[in-house]
Parts: C-alpha cells; structure tokens; sequence
C-alpha cells in the first residue's frame, strides 16, 4: 500500500526475517526518538520467545525508494475469543514501547497508522507505554483522537553536578539511611560489584531470581508465566550491549543486586532482588546510591526508575515522567457494542 507518493507499508511475514532486517532496523532506532533500549532488537527478539506462543506477529515495516525507513513492531492476541487484539511486541514487560522512524519522521508514522486503520482483520489496538511527547504517542493521539486514554508515572532523578552534591540534595533522614546503612554493612565486609561480561552477568541472573523470590514471595514477578524465561534470554542476547547488574555481597554472598540497562546517558533500574538477612541496613537503598554514584562518575544525566509510583523513588529526589496508554475499537457497529462487554477499562 503506497502514502504519500513514496512511502509503501508491507509486512514482515515472520520474527526471524525481521532478524534478517537486524542492521536496517537498528540504524532506523538510532534516529527515530525512542527508547534504544526497549525496542533494541535483541529485546524484542526475547520478548517473542518467552511470550509469543499464544500470540502472531503484525510486523510493519516501511520502504522508501527500495530503503527501509520505518518498523512497527507490534503482535496480535485473540486467546481463541474471537476478538484480536493489536498490542506492541515488548508489552509488559517493556517499561517503553513505540513505532520506530527515521530521524522520527511523522509522515512514516502517518502512513503506518493509515495501513493499520485500513485493516479489517483487528479488533481493539491497545498501545501501552508510549513516553508521553514522543513520535509514537504524538501520531497515536492523532490518529485515534476519540481513543480510550490513561496515564501512568515513570520517575528519574536528573544527574547534575558531583555525588556529594547530589547526596547534600536529599532530606536528611535519606542522607542517614544510606550513609549509615553502607557504613553498617562494611563493617560486615560487604562490596559493591558491577557485572558486564558473561560470567558475571550468567551468575548474577542466579542471584536475581534467587534474592527477587525471596524479597516479593508469592508477588514476585518473576512467577508470572514466561517472565523468567524472558530475563533468561534477554541478559543472554544483550550481554554486552547494555544489560549490567549490580549487587552488594558479604563474604561474596549477594544482599541486593539490581538489573540494569544502561547507555552513554543514561542507567535504567530494572528489576531488584534484597536478601533478609541485613534488612535492618536497608541493602536496597544503599545498592541504589551506589549505582547512583557510579553514574555520575562515568557522566550519566539521568537514572530512570521506570514505571510505579513508589515511595522510595521520590526520596531520592526522581520526578514523574508521564507514559501514556490508549485503546481503540476497529470500525463496525458490532465492535463498538462489543468493546465495553469485553474490554474492562484502560488502567
């Protein structure tokens, strides 16, 4: 299908000739203005193996003069109910989700979200996790205008000046907290380790899923069906190009340890995992202060604590930075009927 003259929309027809497109793809993220992280192909490429069984895929990919300019890398989900549901591949447990384009162009976005209205074979688009004034959420918003719509908080703490600088910004009883927890803790003869290379990273999803399970028990996210097969397989293909942990150990047993994702700028706090053993000292607020120290002394600007609104965040001084959700019904009277009956609301 052909917009604007030169801009065509095909398919890619299956996850493994999207891989064939890694290169294509990666240059389009480079310039697209989103997240390089999340919709790193690698990502998505373990998202799908731990998540799309039950799911096809709607793999959007625009051309211009011959030249790949745009993907839309999304997934569609019926669970045999008659009703298809479009969502981002990456959905759940991406904390950023999106259509990429060259240099963010919005006449590609455009042409993707007119291929996608055209189709007949869909019946409700739920889109999750667009960063609220990126290329992606501004086209969304335009295309669906009468859309179903709800925001959710993605804190970060700004990185400005020095550490000692930064740690003198928080109220007191937080400058306390870590200063005197780290403090206990040495006396113990704990360490802080970052963990890059494949030895380390292989140990430490060990001591994540080991150290999560114990911290959250039955909540754990890690029980939720493929989401440790993903983690499994996402830190495998991205060992070296982004995925670090970081954990603080006593007698080379880990008490806390973080996944990470990190880029030239930026650091990106995962998933945690605490031990009980040396609660009272507040391991986990100690591992982030130190993760927060070490990126400023390799330059980061920005620590982003992703998706929730907890408490523990804002003492750190992190700031709201919105994510927007939008649902839309497909055209048809007998999908409009059906969409409140099947679709409770977007949260």
């Amino acid at each position: 299908m052909v917009y604007d003259m030169s801009l065509i929309v095909d398919e890619v027809s299956s996850i493994a000739r999207l891989k064939g497109e890694k290169q294509d793809y990666m240059d389009i993220l480079q310039t697209s203005g989103e997240d390089p992280l999340f919709l790193n192909l690698d990502w998505l490429m373990a998202w799908w193996s731990a998540f799309g069984d039950d799911r096809k895929p709607m793999i959007l990919r625009v051309t211009e003069d011959g030249q790949p300019v745009g993907y839309a890398p999304l997934a569609v989900y019926d669970n045999g109910r008659y009703w298809a549901k479009v969502t981002f591949m990456g959905s759940g447990p991406s904390d950023r989700c999106g259509f990429i384009a060259k240099d963010g162009r919005v006449d590609i976005h455009d042409a993707i979200w007119n291929y996608l209205k055209e189709r007949d074979d869909w019946d409700v688009i739920e889109l999750r996790d667009m960063r609220q004034g990126g290329p992606t959420e501004r086209s969304a918003r335009k295309a669906f205008p009468n859309c179903e719509m709800a925001t959710e908080v993605a804190p970060f703490i700004r990185l400005a000046g020095d550490f000692d600088d930064y740690i003198s910004s928080l109220s007191r009883s937080m400058r306390s907290t870590v200063g005197r927890g780290w403090r206990r803790l040495q006396e113990h003869g704990a360490i802080f380790k970052d963990m890059r290379t494949a030895e380390g990273v292989n140990e430490a999803v060990q001591w994540l899923k080991e150290l999560h399970n114990q911290r959250w028990q039955s909540s754990s996210c890690l029980s939720l069906p493929g989401m440790s097969k993903f983690i499994g397989e996402v830190t495998k293909r991205m060992i070296g190009h982004g995925i670090v942990f970081h954990a603080i150990l006593i007698n080379e047993t880990p008490q806390a340890i973080a996944m990470g994702l990190e880029d030239k700028e930026r650091y990106l706090y995962y998933m945690t995992g605490f031990g009980p053993e040396y609660e009272k000292y507040s391991p986990g607020n100690v591992l982030l202060s130190n993760i927060i120290k070490e990126c400023h002394q390799q330059g980061r600007t920005e620590v982003d604590m992703l998706r929730g609104s907890e408490t523990y965040k804002y003492r750190f001084r992190a700031v709201d930075r919105p994510h927007i959700h939008i649902r839309a019904v497909n055209r048809g009277l007998v999908r409009r009927t059906q969409y409140s009956l099947r679709e409770a609301p977007l949260v």
